[in-house]
């Protein structure tokens, strides 16, 4: 999604004293930068106050997201206007904010079938292939159902040289769920909301319009 941010943006109380600037581009850069400021402030904190639902570890996603919310990559300036752009292939959970996702598999890795969806809370931000000791199960009509801790078994079988032992793995503990695809809800709260975005670009139109006339007293 993109946000744009021009110089009516701000509060009309600001406005007479933004009319006389030539160049608007560093005000609107400067309200840009906080609107991008509190953005990720704002989905750190969802994500902190959102532990996975199973208990287990935490993968620091919304961490990492927040991270990338910054105005070297979300950031374009122009003459009289910006541009804040969110969401896309490096942060595309921000786009639950405006509606339902569905992950398929495969985005990542070609050839994948299905998602691995953890079934406990030491499975959550873990790699299948990092417990080294799951086994298929199946579920109904010959479907693959997931991933489950191998249990050893022993099976003994008459012979006629006796009876004869013989040990197999039979699935324990589920691990992983899999499935075609999985819908994740829309969520509003993930992203601030209109007006504390325009209270956000306001601020940052204040900050910078003070900012001048403090350089301006200064050199007077």
């Amino acid at each position: 999604m993109t946000i744009s941010i021009v110089s009516d943006t701000a509060a009309p109380a600001l406005r007479q004293t933004i009319a006389m600037l030539r160049n608007k581009g560093p005000l609107v850069g400067a309200m840009g930068r906080r609107l991008i400021h509190d953005t990720s402030l704002h989905v750190m904190q969802w994500g902190i106050g959102h532990p996975n639902k199973l208990g287990g570890r935490r993968t620091n996603y919304w961490g990492r997201i927040a991270q990338k919310i910054n105005p070297g990559d979300c950031l374009q300036v122009q003459a009289n206007s910006a541009t804040v752009t969110l969401g896309g292939p490096t942060m595309p959970g921000l786009m639950r904010a405006f509606g339902d996702i569905t992950i398929f598999p495969g985005t990542k890795t070609a050839g994948v079938k299905y998602l691995a969806i953890p079934a406990r809370a030491e499975s959550y931000g873990m790699r299948a292939r990092e417990f080294g000791n799951l086994v298929l199960f199946w579920k109904g009509k010959g479907r693959v159902g997931g991933l489950a801790e191998a249990v050893t078994t022993t099976r003994t079988r008459k012979t006629s040289k006796g009876e004869k032992g013989s040990e197999y793995f039979r699935p324990g503990l589920i691990m992983y769920w899999f499935a075609e695809s999985v819908t994740v809800p829309q969520d509003r709260s993930i992203l601030p909301s209109e007006q504390e975005w325009s209270e956000s670009v306001n601020a940052g139109a204040t900050d910078w319009v003070n900012l001048q006339l403090r350089k301006i007293k200064g050199g007077a």
